[in-house]
């Protein structure tokens, strides 16, 4: 990784952990991007280089778990992704971003988690889909969606 790359993952890890310490005593909707850069170290013009509001940061930041974990597990089909195997790792690595998964719930966003999965899974199977598998494909999403928001959350809150 080049010294480029290293400076904008530091500026992103600081962006989110300064998110989910102020996410934590206040609410989303009330947290002003002076308040978050302020807290992350970073300039304001820092922020706005690379998103143009906090639900941008959000978006962003499931992206990037949701490819970090597609790195480590990488199932090559949608059919791969059902097998019990597969779902056992997405509850192990959920469990590493506890904080980050009830935060997204607490703050009503659970809504942006449904649709990046659905995003992130359209963009790692990119060819010319049947209408069965698209429905799998949501189908997946929606499962997964489900394990966290209506299992895991529930159990780590």
């Amino acid at each position: 990784m080049n010294k480029r790359d290293e400076e904008k993952q530091i500026i992103f890890n600081s962006l989110k952990i300064a998110l989910l310490e102020l996410m934590s005593v206040e609410e989303f909707s009330k947290i002003t991007i002076g308040q978050l850069v302020k807290r992350a170290g970073i300039a304001r013009s820092t922020f706005y280089r690379y998103f143009a509001s906090k639900l941008d940061l959000v978006r962003f930041l499931i992206q990037r778990e949701l490819t970090v974990f597609d790195q480590q597990y990488h199932p090559q089909t949608i059919k791969e992704r059902f097998h019990k195997r597969y779902i056992r790792e997405v509850w192990r690595y959920l469990l590493r971003d506890r904080d980050a998964i009830v935060a997204i719930d607490k703050a009503g966003l659970s809504y942006v988690y449904l649709e990046e999965i659905n995003k992130h899974l359209l963009q790692r199977y990119p060819y010319r889909m049947t209408t069965e598998e698209k429905i799998n494909l949501f189908g997946l999403a929606g499962a997964q969606y489900n394990i966290i928001f209506n299992l895991f959350v529930k159990k780590y809150e």
